[in-house]
């Protein structure tokens, strides 16, 4: 066997392993054949495959879990002329789950017309068809069914289904299987989309937004090349406004760079020769060559991309309500029937303890439930991808929250005006260092032209500028000069900072702000503090979900450790993590999983889509996350209200104690049936009347749902907003 060919063992966990087969990643069509050789190994259960990448995740029974079997089962490549037979783990194609969708919803809706108009001419609803359309829309149910018969997998909710389908079937119930089978395709078909968004959100993500890039010759000449052409030590040149294309050191030119894709800093970074980049950050300003490092799916971003799939495989299934009660009530209905017919030798008593048994209403207990709590989600701008990640949220124990664009607003706010002489007041100052910014591109010169039109000030026009890149900006006003930026640049044009500037320049750093010093001439007027502001909310959601009973609370950026820290202080969060990058971010929720948490991540960037993917639950802003960002999550924040985070907690919470108590009213009328059927007091008219009011009771208790108030603890005095601090006045 070749070294090209050599099977790689990632990971082994408890019932699960990963592995890296190199000719799957070679032949990514042929990565349907994986499913093909473990279907014979003994305790396989599931499998999810990445062509991509290459990385194959096998569910196994945890006493069954054989790492050499595995291996020796994949390790040989296919022939060249093995046929491509598509994978199973990320379906390309939902024409049949479209159509049962349709199909479904079509006849419910004439069968619900007959009865309303009374008309019996329309056949439709006859039992027959209807029973032919039952077993069309519960074709993947019983497939899932024949698997656990066979022994590949535990009884479970195919099971579940079935047994009620074909009780149903039999007694001619044929609206209530087709109702259950209707909403829980519509379940599966929600999966399947966001796997497939997911999939081709990363998929855009890769090709980093430039196609073609400058490629600089040794003779200094620029040459337009494919960027799949770029080889590392290659050097490229980038210009404003374009994407770097690779990860490299830059060896000539100077400018302003967006971070934020990346290492979720708010403010663009300075540049120069030997500063090093990350490919798919943005240029603002000036003009970059780097000399090549990583290219393609070797840049940071490209490992991004690998650690969101390795993320989605390694992330632990969540066992849900309904798998549980599955997992137990199946086998005893069945014992319970087969005992009865051993005892009495009456079929018809048999049959009756089935039809009692018949989980109709424990079928619809968790799907009208998690239903009714989407939508209501979904009115208070709260998008939830799916049940699974309803519940999940509920039992979180841990949440991580991403910095920038997250609990702050992820853009800079003059928070603080200073002003060191008695000729100027604090708006005069503002206005002069909003005359000098004018028409500077920059964030931070943004915000203090912001601040000026906030505050209806009027700003004098300056006769030039120029930009000193990296320091800020010289202007000419009225035969005078001001420099506005940092105390860099006023060294430079020989302005020393007085000892008052310099306490000053300490207090401000000290809570976090960035210092921007106003220079009139020869003198130093004041200062500014600009600073990304907390967003409202912040400091409430923190509060309630302590009081919801979450013991971990982690603040997570990768911004400095004075700057996150002046944050976690103002929110009371004790926990920090600084300078994490995206591989820094996946670690942490490892480990906090390797200590026995549940784990929820907030965030809103690319950098974030890692730990948003390995995390129990994934939870992003809505309306400024990155594209991958919003894909990868479980649920999406679609008004950016951060006090959400909290309500959906509640909401899942809450959701979860009707989904107990449609369980306890399935079971409670199935108990009591079951007893006067085993008595023979019942028969299987009145056993079907029976059941069909435990599925109306368990609706009519999941729709009180859709109007849910979330009753959150008392929200705690919100001690910052996004409203810039009081102006800061010496003498």
């Amino acid at each position: 066997m070749s070294a090209v060919s050599a099977v790689v063992v990632c990971s082994v966990a408890a019932g699960r392993a990963r592995l890296t087969v190199p000719w799957v990643r070679a032949r990514p069509g042929s990565a349907g054949l994986v499913d093909e050789r473990l279907t014979g190994v003994s305790g396989f259960r599931a499998l999810r495959i990445f062509p991509r990448t290459g990385s194959v995740v096998i569910w196994m029974e945890p006493d069954r879990l054989d790492v050499d079997r595995l291996v020796a089962a994949l390790e040989e490549p296919p022939p060249e002329s093995a046929p491509a037979t598509p994978t199973r783990s990320v379906p390309d194609s939902s024409t049949g789950e479209v159509a049962r969708l349709v199909v479904g919803g079509a006849v419910l809706a004439l069968v619900a017309l007959r009865r309303l108009l009374r008309r019996p001419r329309i056949t439709l609803g006859s039992s027959g068809f209807l029973g032919a359309v039952t077993v069309f829309t519960g074709l993947p149910f019983f497939r899932g069914a024949l698997r656990s018969l066979r022994g590949r997998t535990s009884p479970g909710t195919d099971t579940l289904v079935t047994a009620a389908t074909v009780i149903s079937l039999v007694l001619r119930e044929n609206v209530v299987a087709l109702t259950v089978l209707w909403l829980l395709n519509i379940g599966e078909f929600l999966q399947t989309l966001t796997l497939r968004r997911t999939r081709r959100a990363i998929e855009e993500l890769l090709t980093i937004g430039e196609e073609r890039v400058w490629l600089v010759q040794e003779d200094g000449a620029e040459t337009e090349v494919a960027l799949e052409d770029v080889r590392p030590f290659d050097v490229v040149a980038v210009y404003e406004h374009h994407r770097i294309p690779v990860d490299g050191h830059v060896v000539a030119g100077e400018a302003l760079v967006d971070q934020a894709a990346v290492t979720g800093e708010a403010l663009p970074v300075y540049a120069r020769s030997g500063s090093h980049v990350y490919a798919g950050t943005i240029v603002t300003s000036g003009s970059l060559q780097v000399r090549a490092t990583y290219v393609g799916a070797d840049t940071t971003v490209g490992r991004i991309i690998s650690r969101v799939e390795e993320a989605q495989a390694d992330r632990a299934p969540i066992q849900t309500v309904a798998t549980r009660f599955t997992q137990r009530f199946v086998p005893v209905s069945f014992a319970l029937a087969a005992l009865t017919y051993f005892v009495t030798r009456d079929a018809r008593r048999a049959m009756t303890m089935l039809l009692i048994a018949c989980p109709c209403a424990a079928g619809l207990a968790t799907p009208t439930a998690i239903s009714a709590a989407i939508g209501n989600g979904a009115r208070r701008g709260t998008l939830i991808k799916g049940g699974t990640h309803l519940e999940g949220v509920g039992r979180v124990t841990a949440v991580v929250f991403d910095k920038t664009g997250t609990l702050t607003f992820g853009r800079p706010l003059v928070t603080s005006v200073v002003t060191l002489s008695d000729r100027f007041s604090a708006d005069e100052v503002l206005s002069l260092a909003a005359s000098g910014e004018l028409h500077a591109r920059h964030p931070l010169a943004q915000a203090i032209v912001a601040r000026t039109e906030e505050q209806h000030l009027h700003v004098p026009i300056h006769q030039a500028c120029e930009v000193v890149l990296g320091m800020g900006m010289r202007a000419e006003l009225d035969g005078t000069r001001l420099l506005v930026g940092s105390p860099a640049l006023l060294r430079r044009h020989g302005v020393e900072l007085t000892e008052d500037a310099q306490g000053w320049t300490q207090r401000l750093r000290g809570g976090g702000e960035t210092v921007i010093c106003l220079a009139h001439d020869e003198d130093l007027i004041g200062m500014l503090g600009v600073s990304d502001a907390v967003r409202a909310g912040a400091g409430t959601v923190i509060g309630q979900l302590r009081e919801l009973g979450v013991s971990r609370l982690v603040l997570l950026t990768g911004d400095a450790p004075e700057t996150a820290q002046v944050v976690a202080d103002a929110l009371g969060i004790t926990e920090v993590h600084a300078h994490a990058l995206p591989e820094g971010k996946l670690q942490l929720i490892r480990d906090l999983q390797a200590e026995g948490h549940t784990v929820a991540m907030v965030g809103d960037g690319t950098n974030d889509a890692p730990a948003l993917a390995l995390a129990d639950v994934g939870i992003t802003m809505g309306e400024h996350s990155s594209h991958v960002a919003l894909e990868t999550a479980d649920i999406a924040l679609a008004g950016n209200d951060l006090r959400q985070v909290a309500a959906v907690v509640e909401l899942s919470r809450h959701t979860l104690r009707v989904v107990r108590q449609n369980y306890g009213l399935a079971i409670g009328v199935n108990l009591l049936g079951l007893l006067a059927g085993a008595g023979g007091s019942m028969n299987p008219v009145l056993a079907a009347l029976l059941h069909n009011t435990s599925s109306i009771a368990v609706v009519g208790n999941s729709a009180r749902l859709v109007n849910h108030t979330p009753h959150l603890p008392r929200e705690a005095e919100e001690r910052l907003s996004a409203a810039p601090l009081e102006d800061r006045r010496v003498r």
